[in-house]
């Protein structure tokens, strides 16, 4: 988005379904922050680039004043820079802080869990994580980044922004909350549907070495490794142009792997445990998968505004119902009480879809490979060199 690399991050806590499931309110659900190219694949981590990173971001700067687009683009991109130089700036090593007898206790405790999941990914998951989190950074806030995404009133379909270099992509990222904020009103007015929130990581794919944040550090063990594990996941496959797809496989990809750690770390009842919550998150997905069914209809048939409002309204107020009703009835839905009770609209629906959407395509391919996870990559690459009608009828196969 703002500099010739992807930076993602997760969707901010008031929305994270994933913590009803199986998170503390704290964390998060995938949600892309800037995007990636959309004319090329990447199957290994990009190169890291030893040089400093204003001669990696003047360019792209250059091409946006050259190229227009106003104040606010200008703005926009000015944010953006600086606060990837910020995020690059006061690292330290974690095996160093590990060392030091100064560092905290608790804050030792994560960094060497850290440790142990770059380890595990390396010898086995198959991935290179390379130097990617092996360096620690405070930023002195709760966020690294502060999520913006839009869709029309009535369609399901998010809206885009157009990139240099990247192209077009469906979200807005910015360093700081204010910002996001003002961006987010100023769609509000265009009568469109909003979503905005912090989001404690993201990615810079290979660009630069991304560290561990204290956005994230202190999160419980199994969702400190899905994060990173997610995270890698894109280090070491990632299809330009089709973050479902992206998001999708990153998903299903954390959890097994997930379920793989604790196996072997915890044994069989800690796994299953987490396999179980797992589900409990793919049933919530589900309802709102099929929330976003009955809008496309809704908006499919034309009608007065008020009318589509009405029908909207009685929609979101279905899903409302069945939420409540569900945590009624079952201990472990409990939460989904308070999330019924935020404001939902298609920017909420659509951002959740993205990145999960694809998840039961991508376990089943994952059980198809023999529950290798180098086959399961070894398919993945397939799919990713199919033409993209080919690839989601592939993928529509393996979801049913």
């Amino acid at each position: 988005m703002t500099i010739p690399f992807a930076l993602r991050g997760p969707i901010p806590a008031q929305y994270d379904t994933n913590s009803i499931m199986r998170r503390p309110p704290s964390q998060r659900i995938q949600q892309e922050v800037f995007p990636a190219a959309n004319d090329c694949r990447w199957t290994s981590p990009r190169p890291t680039f030893n040089v400093p990173p204003m001669r990696l971001i003047a360019p792209i700067l250059l091409a946006v004043l050259l190229g227009g687009g106003g104040c606010r683009t200008v703005a926009y991109y000015q944010q953006a820079v600086t606060g990837q130089c910020e995020m690059l700036r006061g690292q330290s090593s974690i095996d160093a802080l590990v060392e030091d007898n100064a560092t905290e206790p608790a804050l030792r405790k994560q960094l060497q869990l850290v440790q142990e999941l770059h380890a595990f990914a390396r010898d086995e998951l198959g991935m290179s994580p390379g130097k990617n989190y092996t360096r620690y950074r405070d930023l002195q806030r709760p966020y690294a980044v502060w999520v913006v995404c839009a869709a029309p009133e009535f369609s399901t379909r998010l809206k885009s922004w157009w990139y240099p270099v990247v192209g077009h992509f469906s979200t807005r990222g910015f360093f700081r909350e204010p910002a996001a904020r003002s961006e987010a009103a100023r769609l509000r007015a265009q009568g469109l549907d909003v979503f905005v929130g912090g989001a404690p990581a993201y990615s810079t794919l290979g660009w630069f070495n991304d560290p561990v944040l204290n956005t994230f550090i202190h999160y419980p063990e199994e969702q400190l490794a899905e994060l990173l594990f997610h995270e890698l996941a894109h280090h070491h496959l990632f299809l330009a142009g089709d973050t479902t797809f992206n998001e999708s496989y990153a998903t299903a990809l954390a959890e097994l792997a997930v379920a793989r750690w604790l196996e072997k770390r915890h044994g069989p009842t800690r796994r299953e445990a987490w396999l179980a919550r797992c589900q409990r998150a793919h049933r919530f997905h589900s309802l709102l998968f099929t929330t976003q069914e009955k809008l496309k209809a809704v908006y499919g048939v034309p009608r007065p505004h008020e009318d589509q409002r009405a029908a909207k309204a009685a929609v979101f107020e279905e899903l409302k119902t069945e939420l409540r009703a569900l945590s009624r009835t079952n201990p472990a839905f409990a939460k989904l009480a308070q999330w019924a009770e935020r404001p939902i609209n298609n920017a909420t629906l659509g951002a959740i879809a993205v990145y999960n959407h694809r998840v039961p395509a991508f376990r089943k391919l994952y059980e198809n490979s023999g529950k290798s996870f180098p086959s399961f990559y070894s398919s993945v690459r397939k799919l990713m060199a199919m033409e993209k009608t080919s690839r989601e009828l592939q993928l529509d196969k393996l979801s049913r």
